[in-house]
């Protein structure tokens, strides 16, 4: 009988982590669309050129509210339980068919922000949804999925721009109101399905040990800053390879079409994201990985911007090479904090809000300098402050804790 309630536990455990999954992946598709579609976007609510720094006002917006979100997330979480504050974070989703009618470039941005306070609850929901229902030597697993979720939407969107652009084009409006009224559904089996849990246990070591941990001890712990800070370098060499830099090419560097470049680092990326996973499964140490992955990452992608204006072809295949090695770390970076000691659904919820709020605080930062040296200096310019600011990287994950301590030299080995 016990067994059956488990068993009957753990399957509506998947379905939600299945729920959250689809409304991450939906939207990273908003998001991406909107940004390539910024041009229709921009000529319908402005008469004339703008710069480069409005034009891309929306996707900082976006990554400020990011900034709030994670914070706010856990907050959240342990006043309204998981049930309800995934349901909070569903409901300013739904914000993205209310931006897209609004009359006005700023109203329509404000709305976007909104939207994106839901999607980044959203990812910082799914730990604790990972650590309360999923085994421990599958973590690695359902992590690895969680991580690819934005790249997979990402793809879809590259991939329907591709073979479809025209159509999508046609109406800006159209195309993104069908796209986010997928929420709705989302929303309705999330509250015909979800159920509440106890987010302060520790499921690896016992049902009645808890775990104090809050947001006084994340911002005085170094792992959250290490952690945070150089995913910051990783997500502005990634997002921007796949928002900004795609729309872009067809100014300066029009031999390169933008939407096969986007694909090539998406469709990759998820190809990468298989390997990850396998060397996740292993005891293989993790520091040495995610070191090299991001010297190869970082030099891929200065490879696909030299291309880019002299060779077309091995743009892409550099493309393609950058996002296979991205997605080979992108796992095993995310399991970092599901492998060390005494983590909790609730601890996992704070380090994960930290941690993507500080992220893309950095990353904001980095996108809005690149803006300024794009409309001051040029293209080149801009993209030798894309690699430059990427560095911040490689600095911080030598500075991360070897969760695999027992495949490394001692004199490697970091204290937890």
């Amino acid at each position: 009988m016990a067994q059956n309630v488990q068993k009957k536990q753990s399957s509506r455990g998947m379905l939600m982590l299945v729920i959250l999954w689809l409304a991450y992946v939906l939207f990273a598709m908003n998001w991406v669309t909107g940004s390539t579609l910024t041009p229709e976007i921009i000529k319908a609510f402005f008469k004339g050129p703008v710069s480069p720094l409005t034009m891309q006002v929306v996707n900082y917006s976006i990554t400020l509210a990011r900034v709030f979100a994670n914070f706010l997330a856990a907050f959240i979480l342990i006043k309204l339980g998981p049930k309800h504050a995934v349901t909070t974070a569903l409901v300013l989703l739904m914000f993205s068919i209310i931006a897209v009618w609004i009359p006005n470039y700023w109203g329509y941005t404000v709305a976007r922000m909104i939207m994106t306070l839901g999607g980044s609850m959203i990812i910082v929901y799914m730990n604790p949804v990972v650590a309360r229902y999923v085994r421990t030597d599958r973590k690695i697993i359902a992590n690895a999925l969680n991580t690819v979720s934005y790249n997979f939407g990402a793809f879809v969107v590259a991939l329907a721009f591709l073979f479809a652009g025209k159509f999508l084009r046609f109406d800006w409006q159209i195309t993104l109101t069908v796209l986010a009224s997928v929420s709705i559904l989302y929303l309705l089996i999330w509250q015909l399905e979800a159920v509440n849990f106890n987010t302060k246990q520790d499921v690896d070591v016992g049902a009645h040990e808890e775990v104090h941990y809050g947001y006084r001890d994340a911002i005085r712990d170094p792992f959250v800053w290490h952690y945070s800070l150089g995913f910051g370098g990783f997500l502005f060499l990634y997002v921007l390879s796949i928002t900004s830099l795609p729309s872009l090419f067809a100014t300066y560097a029009p031999r390169v079409n933008g939407s096969l470049i986007e694909l090539m680092v998406t469709g990759f990326g998820i190809l990468g994201t298989v390997v990850g996973t396998m060397i996740g499964l292993t005891n293989h140490a993790r520091k040495p990985i995610l070191f090299w992955t991001g010297v190869l990452m970082i030099l891929g992608s200065a490879a696909t911007l030299i291309f880019a204006a002299k060779a077309p072809s091995l743009a892409y295949v550099a493309a393609g090479a950058t996002g296979f090695i991205m997605f080979i770390m992108y796992p095993l970076y995310m399991n970092l904090p599901h492998e060390m000691p005494d983590m909790s659904p609730e601890k996992l919820t704070i380090i994960f809000g930290m941690f993507w709020a500080i992220s893309y605080f950095v990353y904001t930062i980095l996108n809005i300098i690149w803006s300024v040296i794009l409309g001051n200096l040029g293209w080149t310019a801009a993209g030798e402050f894309w690699i430059f600011g990427s560095l911040l990287y490689l600095v911080f994950v030598l500075q991360l804790p070897e969760t695999k301590p027992h495949e490394l030299p001692k004199s490697m080995i970091k204290p937890v």
